[in-house]
């Protein structure tokens, strides 16, 4: 999924970036996101194993595509276009609808989120946490988890250290940039004072910084010309390019 967003990025010829130092923040985030993938830094299973399967995961599953009958009880799922298969480990984060609206669409941003959110998320895996001790009175299993610890426990822990941001990150593009730069970045390579490219710059090595520079005069001269590309047709530069990105 590292490499998903550093190809966009490459391959989406309009509206893909602002100016040149646009470019250089989206190259840079994308490589040290690529870095911390390739190193294991990403690995959010808190020191468990989890399931290498991917699994069917629904993106936009909500209280508003759950049906219910006149009893509460649940009688289907519905609008399963969002639905892929996705790393096991994502079922592990905590569910954004609690609060119904994701936070890029919340007033004030992440941290009023985050501050609103909290509490809902108390209520929730306090009732979690019931029915999982349900189960295991009852010689229930929970062997459907990717993980041998409970499903409370595991959101509880991700939303403590943030980790969760970290699939969220991974999963939608449009907030990519905002989360790497203000949560991510920080926390995996230090205090970056202007939340941007200018401090990292001098941990690319020269091939890096050689490719990005590549990167950027092809986005500039995209972002100048704007042309309208058929499917069929294809950039050279872009795909020579490709295998550069991704090794």
């Amino acid at each position: 999924m590292a490499d998903m967003h550093m190809l966009q990025a490459a391959l989406q010829r309009n509206d893909a970036i602002l100016d040149e130092d646009d470019a250089r923040d989206k190259f840079v985030s994308r490589r040290l996101f690529q870095r911390l993938a390739m190193g294991g830094q990403l690995e959010t299973g808190g020191g468990y194993e989890l399931d290498a399967e991917f699994r069917l995961y629904s993106e936009d599953l909500r209280p508003s595509n759950v049906l219910i009958d006149e009893d509460l009880r649940v009688v289907g799922v519905i609008d399963w276009e969002f639905a892929y298969a996705a790393p096991a480990q994502f079922s592990l984060d905590p569910p954004w609808w609690l609060l119904l609206n994701s936070p890029e669409y919340w007033p004030g941003g992440y941290v009023p989120w985050m501050e609103a959110y909290e509490p809902r998320l108390n209520t929730f895996l306090s009732v979690l946490e019931d029915e999982e001790k349900k189960m295991f009175h009852t010689g229930g299993s929970i062997s459907a988890y990717p993980s041998p610890v409970p499903l409370s426990q595991q959101m509880r822990r991700r939303w403590d250290d943030r980790s969760w941001l970290i699939n969220y990150a991974a999963k939608n593009s449009w907030v990519f940039d905002f989360i790497f730069w203000r949560f991510i970045d920080p926390s995996s390579y230090g205090q970056n004072e202007l939340g941007d490219h200018h401090a990292r710059l001098d941990i690319l090595s020269e091939r890096e910084v050689a490719t990005m520079d590549g990167f950027i005069k092809l986005k500039m001269r995209q972002l100048e010309s704007r042309a309208l590309v058929l499917t069929e047709q294809r950039d050279d530069v872009a795909v020579a390019m490709v295998s550069k990105l991704i090794d």
